[in-house]
C-alpha cells in the first residue's frame, strides 16, 4: 500500500471516529452501569420517549427512570435501582433514585438541562430448575426448551433469567403449544416458587392441566345472503381443532369470494355444537360467509406520487379496468409498486364509483430521493476498510437509479457509477449501466481495472431462479512489482459477454443454516467484442445448509472454474484467485496458487470444497470446525494435460451473528503445506464464507 493511500484512509478513519464521539458527548441523556452493549440497548429504549428532545421534564426524566427500571425488572433483575444526576440551567446538580415499585421522585416543576442515569441491576434472578407436572401430549424435555432454550452447549444465568414477566409468558407460550395440538382448554399454572435472595437461583414447577382433546367431526360453510335461504356446503375433515386450522380456512373462504368479486366478505366461525364423547370432544364447526355486493373496478388513481410517471406506476400495478374487483389482485399491485423501491408507503383504499364499481385509489408517502451512507467492513487480507454510497432515487420520474460508491482499504481502492433503470424491456427486466474503477494489490502481482459495463437481469418467478446478462468493456493492467514484469497481457482491454443464474432457498442470505444456492456463471471474451483476448471461462458453486437436531449445523459448499480456449491470450487478473478467508483457510488470499519457478502462479483452473460442522456455546455464539480442499491447475491448455496440486487444511474457528452476518474468527492448519507455505494461517473477517 503506497503511503499517501495509507495516511489518506487513517486520517479519514480518524475524522469518522472523532465525529462519531463528538455527537455522542453531545447528548444530553447519558446511561451507564450496565455494560458497553447493555448501555447503548437501554439508550434505545430511551429513544421511544424521545427523552433527548427538547427540555428534560420532570416528567420525562421520570419516565425514562421508569422505563429502564421496567426493562431491568422484566429481565430478571428484580432488585434493581436507577440513581440519576440531572443538571439544571444554573449549573447546580440534583441526586435522585427509583426502585421498584416504581414512584415518581422529580418535582413536577424542574426542567433540567443534561441527565445521567445510572443503573444498578443488582442480583439477576434466573431458572435454576423446572419441574413440568401433568404433560402427556408432548415430551417433557421438549416442554422444557420452551422455557429454557437448549441451543447452547453452555446457558448463562442471562439466558435463564426469571420475572414474573417471563414466567407469565412461559405459562401463554405451553399453553399456546398445546392448543396447537387440539388442548383447547389447556391451563398451566405454577405450583411452586422457591427463591434464592443471595443467589438469584430459582426453582420453578409448573402445573399442565391439559383438558381433553378437540377433534373436528362436521364442517359446514353457510354462504349467508339477504332473504334467501343459505347455500350450505359440506367439507371433509379428519384431523384435530386448532384455532390456526380455523384461521386458515377462514382466509381461504375470504380469498375465494374476493376472487369473484366480493371485496367486502366476511367470515365468521363458530362452534354449532360439541359432543363429549371419552376423553375427546366431538366438534361440530360452522362458517358462516356473507359475501355483499358484487363489484367490478372502475378505476385506479395514484394520490401522492407528484414526481413519479403515472404511466409507470399503472404498468406496474397492471390492473385490468371493466374486470371484477379482486381485492387480492389489487393488494399484489401495491406489492408490485412496493418494489420500486421510490416509497416509503403505500396504502390503498376504495371508493365508490357508481352503482356496483368501485375504483382503487393507491396513497404515496415517498422516500427520500437522496440518500448518503458510510460503509465499514474488514476481511484478513484487505484488514480495515470503509468509505461511502450516495444514491439518487426515482430520476426522470420513472423510478431510475444513480448510485456512486468509493471504498478505501489497506490493499485497494475501488470506485463505481451504477445507474439502474426498472422494466427496461417490460416487466420484471432491469437495466444497469456501470462505470467502474479498481486498484488492488494482491498478494503476488498489482492489478488496476476500469471499465464500463451494461446489463440486464429478471427473476424467472416460476422457477424461483434470478437470470442476468452483462456485456463490459474492460482495461487491465497486472504486474509483479518484486519482479518488476508484466503478467500474461500486463496490459489489455478485454471486451465480454457474462451469463449468470442462481437460485436460492436460504432461510437468511447473511447467516445461512438452511436450505440450498446454486450459481453458475459463463464469461466469453473475445476480440469480436472489442477486446485483445479471447477465453471462456465458466464458474460454478453450489452451497446446502442444514440443521441437524436442536444444536448442530451442517455446511457444505463446493466451487469450481476453468478458464480455457486459447489461455494464453489472457489477462492475468482474470485468473483465479484461490486462499483466503471464503477459499483454503490455511493461506491467506491468494496464498494457496500454485507455485512455478518460485512464484505464485495464479490457476487457470481450480475445485474447491468447504465442509463445516458448527455448534453453539452462547447465545448468538457458535464454534465451528472446517475442512478445506483445493485443487488447481495451471499452464497447459489441453485439460487432459494439465499438472495439478491438491491442497488441504482444516480448522477451528469461533462465530459471533451480528445484524450485519456472523463476525468470524477462524484459524486454518494446513495439513499438507509445500515448503513456502505457512503452518497456518488466522483469519478476522464478516460474512459467512460460502
Amino acid at each position: 500500500m503506497s503511503p499517501f493511500r495509507r495516511s489518506t484512509f487513517i486520517i479519514a478513519a480518524l475524522f469518522v471516529s472523532a465525529f462519531a464521539a463528538t455527537e455522542s458527548l453531545a447528548k444530553p441523556v447519558k446511561v451507564k452501569g450496565f455494560g458497553l452493549f447493555g448501555n447503548a440497548e437501554l439508550r434505545s429504549a430511551l429513544t421511544l420517549l424521545d427523552i433527548g428532545d427538547g427540555d428534560l421534564s420532570a416528567q420525562k426524566m421520570d419516565d425514562g427512570a421508569f422505563l429502564l427500571l421496567t426493562r431491568l425488572t422484566q429481565n430478571g433483575y428484580l432488585d434493581a435501582t436507577v440513581s440519576a444526576e440531572y443538571e439544571m440551567e444554573d449549573g447546580s446538580i440534583n441526586d435522585v433514585e427509583w426502585r421498584a415499585p416504581f414512584e415518581a421522585k422529580i418535582p413536577e416543576d424542574v426542567v433540567a438541562q443534561k441527565i445521567r442515569y445510572t443503573v444498578n441491576p443488582n442480583t439477576l434472578y434466573y431458572y435454576d430448575t423446572v419441574e413440568i407436572e401433568g404433560l402427556s401430549s408432548i415430551d417433557t424435555d421438549e416442554a422444557k426448551a420452551y422455557i429454557i432454550p437448549d441451543t447452547a452447549l453452555y446457558s448463562r444465568k442471562k439466558d435463564k433469567s426469571y420475572s414474573p414477566n417471563i414466567v407469565s409468558n412461559h405459562q401463554k407460550q405451553l399453553a399456546a403449544v398445546l392448543a396447537t395440538l387440539g388442548r383447547i382448554d389447556a391451563k398451566v399454572t405454577i405450583k411452586s416458587t422457591d427463591i434464592d435472595r443471595e443467589t438469584g437461583a430459582v426453582d420453578v414447577v409448573f402445573s399442565v392441566n391439559e383438558g381433553p382433546l378437540y377433534e373436528i367431526e362436521q364442517v359446514e360453510i353457510h354462504y349467508l345472503e339477504k332473504e334467501k335461504e343459505p347455500e350450505i356446503e359440506q367439507l371433509e375433515v379428519d384431523r384435530v381443532y386448532t384455532r390456526t386450522w380455523v384461521e386458515d380456512q377462514i382466509r381461504n373462504l375470504r380469498n375465494k369470494s374476493y376472487n369473484l368479486g366480493y371485496p367486502d366478505t366476511s367470515v365468521s366461525s363458530r362452534i354449532a355444537k360439541s359432543e363429549p364423547e371419552g376423553d375427546t370432544i366431538q366438534v361440530y364447526l360452522q362458517f358462516d360467509v356473507r359475501r355483499g355486493a358484487k363489484y367490478t373496478l372502475s378505476g385506479v388513481e395514484h394520490v401522492g406520487a407528484t414526481d413519479t410517471h403515472t404511466p409507470l406506476l399503472n404498468r406496474k400495478a397492471d390492473l385490468e379496468i371493466g374486470e371484477e374487483l379482486d381485492i387480492t389482485e389489487t393488494e399484489a399491485a401495491r406489492r408490485n409498486l412496493s418494489r420500486l423501491g421510490i416509497f416509503d408507503r403505500i396504502d390503498l383504499r376504495y371508493e365508490d364509483d357508481g352503482e356496483g364499481q368501485r375504483k382503487a385509489v393507491y396513497e404515496y408517502t415517498n422516500g427520500d430521493r437522496v440518500q448518503a451512507q458510510l460503509l465499514f467492513g474488514y476481511g484478513s487480507y484487505e484488514q480495515f476498510r470503509g468509505g461511502f454510497l450516495a444514491e439518487r432515487d426515482n430520476l426522470f420520474g420513472r423510478a431510475h437509479t444513480l448510485s456512486f460508491s468509493a471504498i478505501q482499504s489497506l490493499k485497494s481502492t475501488s470506485g463505481g457509477i451504477d445507474y439502474t433503470v426498472p422494466d427496461i424491456f417490460g416487466e420484471n427486466i432491469t437495466g444497469t449501466f456501470e462505470l467502474n474503477y479498481l486498484d488492488r494489490q494482491e498478494i503476488n502481482f498489482d492489478r488496476t481495472e476500469q471499465g464500463v459495463t451494461l446489463g440486464l437481469f429478471t427473476r424467472l418467478t416460476k422457477l424461483k431462479v434470478d437470470v442476468g446478462l452483462d456485456y463490459a468493456f474492460e482495461l487491465k493492467e497486472s504486474s509483479n512489482p518484486e519482479l518488476g514484469e508484466e503478467l500474461g497481457l500486463g496490459e489489455a482491454n478485454v471486451g465480454s459477454i457474462s451469463l449468470r443464474a442462481s437460485r436460492s432457498t436460504l432461510d437468511n442470505l447473511l447467516y445461512p443454516t438452511d436450505g440450498y444456492e446454486l450459481t453458475g456463471t459463463i464469461q466469453y471474451a473475445g476480440t469480436s467484442l472489442g477486446g485483445e483476448t479471447d477465453f471462456i471461462k465458466p464458474e460454478l458453486s453450489a452451497a446446502i445448509h442444514q440443521r441437524v437436531g436442536s444444536r448442530w449445523i451442517f455446511h457444505l459448499g463446493a466451487r469450481g472454474g476453468i478458464i480455457g480456449d486459447n489461455a494464453e491470450n489472457l489477462s492475468y487478473s482474470d485468473r483465479f484467485i484461490v486462499g483466503g478467508e471464503n477459499s483454503i483457510r490455511g493461506y491467506r488470499r491468494g496464498g494457496a496458487a500454485p507455485i512455478v519457478d518460485g512464484n505464485l502462479k495464479n490457476p487457470l483452473a481450480y475445485a474447491q470444497l468447504n465442509m463445516e460442522v458448527e455448534y453453539p456455546i452462547l447465545d448468538q455464539l457458535n464454534v465451528v470446525l472446517f475442512s478445506d480442499s483445493l485443487r488447481t491447475w495451471v499452464d497447459e491448455v489441453s485439460m487432459d494435460n494439465y499438472i495439478y496440486e491438491d491442497l488441504f487444511s482444516v480448522g477451528l474457528g469461533l462465530r459471533y451473528n451480528t445484524i450485519i452476518g456472523p463476525v468470524r474468527l477462524e484459524y486454518g492448519h494446513n495439513l499438507n503445506p509445500r515448503p513456502e507455505d505457512p503452518e497456518g494461517t488466522f483469519h478476522l473477517s464478516i460474512g459467512f464464507p460460502f
